[in-house]
């Protein structure tokens, strides 16, 4: 929710206050930073389940050694690369590489450096907030990303408020990483004391030990940012800054929707690992089925909406400032729902440490795309980068993430499939249909007409859901399960009553 309200506000907040070229090139930075991301190599990934089993295990002495193994790789990482980064910023003409021309080149060296220093000094501050994870309390690391999140948001609103510009931004945007770490520190010496790093704890031999199990993290982290930062420089390069804002403000409204299903899935993670550690196949088959029909019907009822009535959302989500392209609205809202199936059994691949086929999908999906984009976009302009999307993960992902789950949890695969796209297919038209019946005949101002319209679509492909795509037992064994927890809620209620 804080990612979805941010981007709200700050879109139409960046547009009031720096020029759509400024934005763009700015978006363009923080795309180059982005691959910074990629040196955790996935180590955060591996080095949290090793420390949460020492730690069950009771057995402090591997919990050290994990973490220190991991703070020598981190800080020695974030020290090294922000120097060498530094040195390159200074030498080498990046910002005209990626085609910046409205900022001046030393504020966008600059401003770099800081944004690549402080995602690099991000990974040792996230090892350390691990440790709430480590102990169980998982709540307590989803606050502190949630309070770094809200800080940035603040930094950013008040930075853009006092007409401040890229470099203020820049350096004003380190400093809730840096609070929200010194709580972090000073919440755990006093709660768990035990559990800090030390430096005499330190073991550069044990980064070896962690880089075998973190390389598929890693590679799935370098193939996401590829696919989603490459694009942005290659715009950038080509068609300048104006075309960087309107794709990525495009992007983020046709991605909302990812947004919402992503934290359904990061809640399953545990539960989906202790499933496959005791064998439940038949749990996961189930929950596998549930949780695909249901990205399905919601991505697919939000992109109906937004068919319709997307471009008149960036309209007024920009002030006019951009001029939607509705077309390559719609062709990203076509990659959303065509994603939503193979998304879905990829959490169950990384839950279940079965990832290794699916980073290959991932990294394949990324290069096709990337070629495909270079290809199409001298002809086709931005609509290049939803084609090449498409194109890319329909010959690396559809078939081979979901088949790779299928055989994981002893599924029928054909069957599955078949059921599968016939479910998507479906679910879509009607959805399709109930956006054009509610954008035909909706009343009122704007907001109220889009509440109709998604009214509509989300009906359209929840009825079709039931009806089409879930199979008998499952919507029997829904059923049991909604009349259960009705009584447990009506029981609860006359308990509160009395």
């Amino acid at each position: 929710m804080v990612n979805i309200v941010g981007n709200l506000l700050l879109v139409p907040l960046f547009l009031s206050h720096w020029p759509v070229d400024v934005y763009g090139e700015w978006m363009a930075l923080s795309a180059v930073v982005a691959y910074f991301g990629v040196t955790d190599l996935g180590m955060n990934s591996a080095a949290a389940n090793a420390m949460t089993a020492a730690y069950a295990r009771g057995d402090l002495d591997r919990f050290h050694y994990v973490q220190g193994s991991a703070m020598a790789f981190y800080v020695g990482a974030a020290i090294g690369l922000s120097l060498l980064f530094g040195l390159v910023t200074a030498l080498l003409p990046i910002p005209v590489w990626i085609g910046i021309r409205h900022i001046p080149l030393g504020v966008a060296a600059l401003s770099t450096w800081v944004l690549a220093s402080t995602v690099l000094w991000q990974m040792p501050a996230w090892q350390l907030r691990g440790i709430y994870r480590s102990t169980g309390n998982l709540a307590a690391t989803q606050w502190l990303w949630n309070l770094q999140a809200i800080g940035l948001l603040v930094v950013t609103v008040a930075v853009l408020q006092v007409h401040g510009g890229v470099l203020a931004l820049a350096l004003w945007g380190a400093s809730p990483l840096l609070v929200v770490t010194i709580w972090a520190w000073m919440s755990l010496r006093h709660s768990h004391p035990e559990l800090l790093p030390k430096l005499s704890e330190v073991r550069i031999v044990g980064v070896k030990e962690l880089l075998g199990p973190s390389f598929f993290f890693g590679l799935i982290m370098l193939s996401m940012a590829l696919a989603v930062q490459g694009p942005v420089l290659m715009v950038s390069r080509r068609l300048g800054g104006a075309a960087v804002a309107l794709l990525i403000t495009t992007r983020t409204l046709a991605n909302a929707v990812r947004q919402m299903v992503a934290p359904v899935q990061v809640a399953l993670w545990p539960e989906l690992t202790r499933l496959d550690a005791v064998g439940a196949e038949a749990s996961l088959r189930i929950g596998h089925r549930l949780l695909m029909t249901t990205s399905v019907a919601l991505s697919a009822a939000f992109a109906a909406t937004l068919w319709f009535e997307g471009a008149g959302i960036i309209a007024v989500w920009t002030g006019s400032k951009l001029k939607p392209d509705i077309w390559l609205l719609r062709c990203f809202l076509s990659a959303i729902v065509l994603q939503a199936p193979w998304l879905a059994s990829s959490a169950f691949l990384i839950a279940s440490n079965r990832h290794r086929r699916l980073a290959q999908s991932y990294l394949g999906s990324a290069i096709i795309a990337l070629c495909a984009i270079a290809i199409l976009l001298r002809s086709y302009g931005l609509i290049a980068v939803p084609l090449g999307i498409l194109i890319g993960e329909g010959l690396a992902c559809y078939h081979f993430v979901i088949k790779d789950a299928c055989l994981a949890f002893k599924e029928d695969y054909v069957r599955f499939a078949v059921r599968l796209w016939f479910g998507v297919g479906t679910t879509s038209i009607a959805a399709w249909c109930g956006g054009y019946i509610g954008h035909s005949f909706a009343i009122g101002p704007a907001p109220v007409r889009w509440i109709e319209v998604g009214a509509l679509t989300t009906m359209a492909a929840a009825l079709t859901t039931w009806c089409l795509a879930l199979r008998k037992d499952d919507r029997s064994r829904l059923t049991g399960w909604g009349k259960a927890h009705w009584s447990a809620f009506q029981l609860a209620g006359a308990e509160l009553g009395d």
